[in-house]
């Protein structure tokens, strides 16, 4: 196995943060080690040292699910991230505007009555990050919220750039009404979800 210093850094922390997702395991790295740096259980034995990842895969119980999931490669570009844990990355936020935005939550518009409210999406990253595919709708209330309007297309998300999605709610039923918008990317997560909460009278 070849060292970690000429791997991609980059590549590695997206698997650090999400090969549960990626490969099916249910669980990454930083559901056990937590963040980098700082991690714990020894992590930092790994820097640059993808043969530390290859006996930790076969000697900890604990890292059992991620057997068999992760190649020489992917080894190897995680080594490099807890090396480069500072590794330039995109980064999206979100921000609620209008009269849904939560005082307390950045994760969900909470409509009172009918009503449009916006979602900004903000790459405060330094590297540009790539959106797939429209935002849309789903949940068991999806009919009763809609995208107005939206300047979140498909393509590169550029640093300090953002885009917004105007969501519209109009209930169609009685009580608590609920749906998430889902916005598709390729980093961390592959995706980021807004809850959309509203009551119908």
């Amino acid at each position: 196995m070849q060292p970690a210093a000429a791997q991609d850094a980059l590549r590695g922390k997206l698997l650090y943060h999400d090969i549960g997702r990626i490969t099916g395991a249910g669980v990454s790295c930083i559901d056990c080690h937590g963040g980098v740096p700082g991690a714990l259980h020894g992590l930092g034995k790994v820097a640059d040292n993808p043969a530390a990842i290859a006996y930790a895969l076969g000697a900890v119980p604990q890292m059992l699910m991620l057997r068999g999931r992760l190649t020489d490669t992917d080894m190897a570009d995680i080594a490099a991230y807890v090396a480069t844990p500072t590794v330039a990355s995109p980064d999206l936020q979100r921000t609620m505007i209008g009269a849904a935005a939560s005082p307390y939550s950045d994760q969900r518009l909470e409509f009172a009555s009918p009503g449009t409210s916006t979602v900004r999406l903000t790459n405060t990253g330094v590297l540009g990050l790539r959106l797939d595919g429209e935002p849309a709708i789903f949940g068991p209330a999806a009919a009763d919220f809609a995208v107005r309007a939206t300047d979140c297309r498909p393509g590169v998300l550029e640093p300090a750039h953002s885009c917004i999605i105007e969501i519209d709610f109009a209930p169609r039923g009685l009580g608590l009404r609920t749906a998430a918008l889902r916005i598709e990317h390729a980093w961390i997560g592959g995706g980021m979800a807004v809850g959309l909460i509203g009551r119908g009278d």
